[in-house]
């Protein structure tokens, strides 16, 4: 029992450690910019070709590196504007990349259909977010969401150049892009689907003002309308792939959803944790829900002489769609972290009143650093492998009879689908391989000299412990890599 006790204690005092690897920052990093993965049909018909920049944690000695955490990041910008460049996207990849995550953020396909009619206001880019109708939102939001799975999937069918352990996946997004992680995570079976993604009537071409609008340079329109036809499947067709993958965790930044996502879920899928950041007094993305746009209309016609942007959806904000699993007991695991300030209703006076968020704004942290560092610890919680460049071994050894040799080296480490064990003892011992929860997955014997361990037919990429122990009552634990 005392031995017993003792490898519990030591594997929780790892396990702890693994934690808090997770949160440190210690680790240099490799980038590779501008990787092409993969080419998409945009909204007006034409090919985009989409891009990512991807950073990898180093190590001084590449056999030490282990599987690694995937980190994928996307951009807001409603839809229209914004890219992987964008400062708060590229700085997150590159600190969860010192913590030991491979980290990607990525382009993915921008703008809609804008409506035929003039629109005039003293605000920048007015007249850009005029859909043609609501439909085009939708359309917007699932290219985005079907590009971010194209990302992720080239990402996994390249796992073993980055070495990424694909039982450990996790997603995050700012505004725009916090619906398409979202619906990255949540969005995995057909009835999803939302119907403005499917073949619907087409659209009149966009008013002249709205030609200078980002998305729209460059294009041409076709006459004398824009064909809106089916957009595919909710994976898209870029990068498909055969390789299971598990997606932990979702960091939700003043982001929502469109539709209820937590109500259907995939069969014997894990469901994923969601981090939720946001500001009720949000003019941009509601906290509950509301209309985008919806308090920024009220600043446009209560003190910019602009009437309100029309054609807007209903979206569920991040309190909104907490409330929906707390009510529905869905079953998922949310972190919510909301800040106190209600929307004023005020042009001029008090926190976060229309003129107030010229400086402080409510779309947007209230403390950057904070709030990574809040991610961080929460995905933390979730990561499942052993540190980036660490491959060493936990020890619960206790002492052997004089002149009695207890020894064991694992190889190879990390293994793929060959683990051997050379075990160095004057009699044969039991072991047990388990996941980091304790669930053994293989038993077997060890005999003097070279063995193989027995291993089932589908062993989950992640962090594994051999716990092997004698006759005589000696004990020792190898972590293992698949």
């Amino acid at each position: 029992m005392k031995r017993f006790l003792l490898l519990l204690i030591s594997v929780w005092v790892a396990d702890t450690a693994y934690s808090q690897q997770w949160i440190d920052k210690k680790y240099t990093y490799d980038s590779t910019y501008n990787v092409p993965y993969g080419t998409a049909v945009n909204f007006n018909g034409g090919i985009d070709t989409l891009k990512m920049d991807i950073y990898s944690p180093r190590c001084n000695d590449p056999q030490q590196i282990s599987r690694r955490p995937l980190l994928l990041v996307i951009h807001g910008g409603a839809f229209l504007e914004g890219s992987k460049n964008e400062a708060s996207v590229t700085y997150l990849s590159k600190e969860f990349a010192k913590r030991g995550y491979v980290t990607a953020n990525i382009n993915y396909r921008l703008g809609f259909v804008t409506d035929d009619t003039a629109h005039t206001c003293n605000y920048p880019n007015y007249s850009c977010v005029f859909a043609a109708d609501t439909a085009e939102w939708y359309r917007a939001y699932y290219r985005g969401i079907q590009d971010a799975k194209g990302a992720l999937r080239y990402l996994i069918n390249r796992n073993q150049q980055y070495r990424i352990d694909t039982s450990n996946v996790f997603v995050m997004g700012e505004s725009a892009g916090a619906f398409i992680a979202l619906g990255v995570a949540l969005m995995d079976t057909l009835i999803e689907k939302p119907s403005p993604t499917g073949a619907i009537a087409p659209a009149a071409n966009p008013h002249p003002s709205a030609l200078t609008c980002s998305y729209n340079v460059g294009k041409v329109f076709s006459q004398p309308n824009v064909l809106r036809p089916d957009l595919g499947s909710i994976d898209g067709s870029i990068e498909p792939t055969t390789i299971r993958y598990t997606i932990k965790g979702v960091g939700n930044m003043y982001g929502a959803m469109l539709t209820d996502l937590l109500q259907y879920r995939k069969a014997n899928t894990v469901a994923p944790a969601i981090y939720s950041f946001h500001q009720p007094c949000d003019p941009v993305v509601p906290i509950d829900q509301g209309n985008v746009y919806q308090y920024l209309n009220w600043c446009f016609t209560n003190g910019y002489g602009c009437f309100g942007i029309s054609r807007t959806p209903v979206v569920k904000g991040s309190r909104a769609f907490s409330n929906l699993n707390s009510a529905n007991n869905y079953g998922y695991t949310i972190q919510n972290n909301f800040t106190a300030t209600n929307f004023p209703f005020s042009y001029l006076i008090g926190p976060g009143s229309c003129l107030d968020q010229v400086n402080n704004p409510c779309h947007a942290y209230d403390n950057f650093v904070l709030r990574e560092n809040n991610l961080a610890t929460f995905f933390a919680g979730y990561v499942s492998t052993f540190p980036v460049c660490d491959t060493g071994n936990i020890t619960v050894n206790v002492p052997p009879a004089a002149g009695s040799e207890f020894a064991l080296q694992v190889f190879p480490n990390p293994f793929h689908e060959v683990l051997e064990a050379d075990f160095r003892h004057h009699t044969d011992a039991t072991y047990r391989l388990t996941d980091i929860s304790g669930r053994e997955v293989a038993t077997g014997i060890l005999r003097p000299g070279r063995n193989r361990i027995n291993l089932p037919p589908v062993l989950p990429q992640g962090a594994y412990l051999l716990q092997v122990a004698t006759a005589g009552g000696q004990t020792l634990v190898k972590r293992v890599i698949h």
